[in-house]
């Protein structure tokens, strides 16, 4: 009975701190600056189904790594899964690693949401398994669509957060609470290593998200360095800071369809290490 306790116990403590490896990691990285690239909301259209494999191919050689914030489809288009292969499949000519979360359209939103998710899963989880890369990943334990893993000295950290209806009221706050921990055990186990935070999201700030934002704002007043939520959903191009945390600066990417990939770089600054390029001419503040 001692040893039954006393394993329960180590199995406890274990799923406390959330983290499964995924990946090795044979020398340290450099530091800062890092850049990536970021798309989301692509392909919504015909035309779009030639111009993101031409976007992804096509990544200046500085990226690093690219994040699909979500929408790989819109929202019109039925949850076949032949949607799911075909994107994977345009995705998966980047010559980078490829990190992907959920969008409503091609989850909640679609007509029957456990089918939609099981295609998601199959097609698009441990997405960036698909290159050789030596980043550390580790993917929540609880929910494994939530990855993090640290680059330079800037954590990044990935999360099923979603616009659209809520299909599952339960399943929705319970969601945005394994959000929160995810994000709360990444700050305390690498907080204190690194010099900002970057957070990739598909849904913009709204009502329903409270729970999750509200919170948020508090731990990123009690971390103090940095923060950027970088999300996709509205199509169009934002750069504010709605949040009561002033260190917590959003970007909303312009639709794949009528912008190229975000290019972002996070340099060393200490209070604004944030750069952006919309590489559309267009200005980004």
């Amino acid at each position: 009975m001692r040893f039954r306790i006393l394993s329960l116990g180590l199995l406890l403590l274990c799923s406390f701190t959330a983290f499964a490896q995924k990946e090795s990691t044979q020398s340290r990285e450099p530091e800062t600056p890092v850049t990536f690239y970021v798309m989301g909301d692509v392909p919504y259209k015909p035309a779009e189904d030639v111009l993101l494999p031409e976007q992804i191919t096509k990544l200046p050689d500085d990226a690093k790594f690219v994040v699909h914030v979500g929408d790989i489809k819109a929202g019109s288009t039925p949850c076949h899964e032949g949607v799911y292969q075909k994107v994977a499949g345009m995705l998966a000519k980047s010559n980078v690693p490829v990190f992907i979360i959920p969008g409503d359209n091609e989850w909640n939103d679609c007509a029957d949401p456990a089918e939609a998710w099981k295609f998601w899963e199959q097609y698009f989880m441990r997405f960036d398994r698909r290159w050789q890369h030596t980043f550390k990943i580790f993917r929540q334990l609880e929910r494994e669509e939530n990855f993090s893993f640290v680059k330079g000295n800037v954590l990044f950290i990935g999360i099923n957060l979603v616009g659209g209806r809520i299909h599952d009221s339960v399943e929705w706050k319970q969601r945005h609470a394994d959000n929160l921990n995810w994000v709360r055990n990444n700050l305390r186990r690498f907080g204190n290593e690194v010099s900002s935070l970057v957070i990739f999201g598909h849904a913009k700030p709204v009502k329903a998200h409270n729970d999750f934002f509200d919170p948020l704002s508090e731990t990123a007043k009690a971390f103090q360095k940095p923060i950027l939520y970088i999300h996709g959903d509205g199509h169009t191009w934002l750069y504010d800071r709605p949040f009561a945390a002033k260190n917590l600066l959003r970007v909303e990417v312009d639709q794949g369809g009528i912008a190229p990939p975000l290019k972002v770089t996070i340099t060393d600054d200490a209070t604004d290490p944030f750069r952006f390029d919309r590489r559309n001419g267009k200005p980004v503040k």
